[in-house]
């Protein structure tokens, strides 16, 4: 038998189906794998309603099979009420496995599985900020099983280590595990011994203070973080699923005066505070689910990934509330952009990657680049 891991929340997530406020039926392609598709196509009830919705791409030498996406990037099977007209007149076990599944995440190590639940989705986010501390895992099965597993389970282990050491400021934690996996990045050949460095708390702390003594401009940071939000949501302000979570942030941030907005930033910091645990607990989540690879440079760039989520969420909330007057911070506000940066971002990998390869000639950050990111 297998063992289990499983986020200690992920058997209460259920779908909110007509209540999501962030439904996953809009915005992206849907594939409808090789089972459903021939399952659609031997229903002599569901065939001609079904097949009529699908549309073929050609993928190398493979047919592949996706739902028409009607206007806005809506899934043309999702009725006026929000309920999906495949459950309703077919059953769940005619849903496509991508709608089956979401959103959910499965990872296997060897004898070991993990569950974990993407931020995609709205109603993962509400169980997350439910947490009352840090999020933990349950465990089913052998536990011996998991000193027998590859250096990169031990690796992302270290990552959350320091993500949960809540001796540090959240911003440390961040740098603390990307120097951490530059270091591994350099060594010839990456030991236990040498990763366990990084569970001495000594010298994490003298780790973090090489930097704590390096003075990154706040209107630098600014203008870091305003190029990369305007980047980042370039292709996606005037699409209607986004369009009332960016557009107006979009055209404020064109016109920000960055020197004006110091004072701002720093008023905003510990308000934005109240949320860390929140914040820390996503990111640990998505380290959880996202950095698995036996490939160090694909585990940094996750990372990378999961980061640049993290700044464009803490930023877009920042430009939320300049444009509002200051008002309180809403949580729901926090939410609606995790799930917005999670689906454009976290589902758009190859061209982040590639967006940093053309904009630094390396995939792979620089510290200082980091640095400026979360300051």
């Amino acid at each position: 038998m297998n063992t289990i891991v499983k986020f200690n929340f992920y058997d209460k997530f259920f779908c909110t189906a007509d209540k999501c406020p962030f439904t996953c039926c809009k915005g992206w392609d849907i594939l409808v794998d090789p089972s459903t598709y021939h399952k659609w196509e031997e229903s002599a009830e569901a065939s001609g309603f079904l097949s009529k919705h699908i549309k073929r791409k050609k993928v190398r030498k493979e047919t592949e099979h996706y739902l028409k996406m009607g206007n806005h990037k809506c899934c043309p099977l999702l009725n006026e009420k929000g309920l999906c007209n495949v459950v309703l007149h077919y059953g769940e076990d005619h849903l496509p496995k991508t709608c089956q599944v979401f959103p959910r995440l499965k990872n296997i190590w060897e004898d070991l599985e993990e569950y974990s639940l993407s931020c995609s989705c709205p109603a993962v986010v509400d169980l997350l900020n439910g947490i009352d501390g840090k999020l933990h895992f349950s465990y089913d099965g052998d536990v011996n099983t998991i000193g027998t597993l590859p250096l990169a389970y031990s690796i992302r282990e270290a990552m959350i280590a320091i993500m949960q050491n809540s001796k540090f400021l959240l911003k440390d934690r961040i740098l603390l595990i990307f120097h951490m996996l530059l270091f591994l990045k350099k060594e010839p050949v990456i030991t236990r011994e040498f990763l366990n460095r990084f569970q001495n708390e000594e010298y994490l702390l003298a780790l973090s203070g090489i930097w704590n003594e390096i003075e990154s401009g706040t209107e630098d940071a600014f203008t870091e973080m305003n190029e990369l939000f305007l980047d980042m949501v370039l292709n996606y302000q005037r699409e209607k699923t986004f369009h009332h979570y960016l557009n107006n942030i979009s055209d404020f941030a064109k016109d920000l005066d960055f020197q004006s907005s110091h004072a701002e930033w720093n008023e905003f910091n510990p308000l934005f505070e109240h949320y860390e645990n929140l914040l820390e607990n996503l990111i640990v989540s998505n380290i959880f689910g996202n950095c698995i690879n036996d490939d160090l440079d694909e585990m940094i760039m996750s990372f990378q990934i999961i980061i640049t989520e993290y700044v464009m969420v803490k930023y877009s909330v920042f430009l939320q509330w300049l444009i509002h007057e200051k008002a309180k911070i809403d949580y729901s506000n926090i939410r609606d952009y995790m799930v917005t940066y999670s689906r454009i971002i976290g589902y758009n990998r190859d061209g982040i990657i590639e967006f940093w390869e053309d904009s630094f000639d390396d995939a792979i950050w620089e510290p200082a680049y980091l640095l400026l990111l979360i300051n």
